[in-house]
């Protein structure tokens, strides 16, 4: 269960789109440094979740539009998930294991094919984000879930 934290940098709604995508990313630091950032107004930035320390947190509620991709299009299809990690530091174990837990039930609910649907953030645009994250073991590892 996420721990709603909420963030003033979002769209209502998500203009007609469908969720068919889900973007991983990583903070660059902590989820503290994350709640941070996504609570002020000026970042003009957010997810819907981050995750890290032993817990997970939900800025933005799934049915509207996070700010997480660098491309409208993306924002308004997809769900923003955030990972504690840095350039020298991958996440570790218990957050890649929220993360597929968190990953499964957003494919369930919303039909997502975690092998072909769950995305980096630089399948979108050209940054080195997510980093430090392996993708493909979120993925593996939401797949044996869904």
């Amino acid at each position: 269960m996420a721990l709603w934290k909420g963030s003033p940098n979002f769209n209502t709604g998500r203009n007609g789109s469908s969720v068919d995508r889900i973007v991983i990313h990583y903070i660059v630091g902590t989820l503290a440094a994350a709640d941070a950032t996504f609570a002020d107004p000026n970042a003009q930035v957010s997810a819907h979740y981050g995750i890290g320390e032993g817990a997970v947190h939900q800025y933005v509620n799934e049915m509207d539009t996070s700010w997480h991709a660098g491309d409208l299009a993306m924002n308004r299809r997809s769900i923003g998930i955030e990972h504690s990690a840095d350039q020298s530091r991958p996440p570790d174990a218990t957050t890649y294991a929220a993360s597929a837990e968190l990953c499964a039930r957003i494919c369930r609910d919303f039909g997502i094919d975690p092998n072909t649907q769950i995305i980096g953030h630089s399948d979108v645009v050209s940054t080195a984000c997510p980093g430090t994250v392996d993708l493909q073991r979120i993925i593996s590892e939401t797949a044996a879930l869904v």
